[in-house]
């Protein structure tokens, strides 16, 4: 059963646009993003209790620094090294197998 709440956008390889649902995309066992190009830490940053600046929820490619010392704001997208993107808030970020990087509407 799929949702009738729309979330997201999946473009296939031939470039065919379908709305979604986060939850029916975890449902479905579609989340396996390792290897792909992902706006976290561009579209969306995570600030840690203690002041720590991460990308996104994940956390992927580690600490940008801190709220009381400082931090830069990535500017490229990163290679996802998880197995699954696993928070819904993660899962909306844009992403594209580097291959296919032209058929998204946000650049590199």
């Amino acid at each position: 059963m799929s949702s009738n709440f729309k979330n997201i956008i999946i473009y296939s390889t031939e470039g065919i646009a379908e709305e979604s649902n986060v939850n029916d995309l975890l449902a479905e066992e579609e989340n396996k993003f390792k290897g792909w190009l992902c706006w976290a830490g561009i579209q969306n940053i995570t600030i840690l209790n203690d002041g720590t600046v991460v990308r996104a929820i994940c956390r992927v490619g580690g600490s940008l620094g801190s709220i009381y010392t400082g931090f830069t704001m990535p500017t490229e997208p990163i290679i996802c090294t998880k197995e699954k993107c696993t928070c819904a808030a993660d899962i909306q970020l844009s992403k594209a197998l580097p291959e296919h990087i032209d058929k998204l509407r946000v650049k590199v």
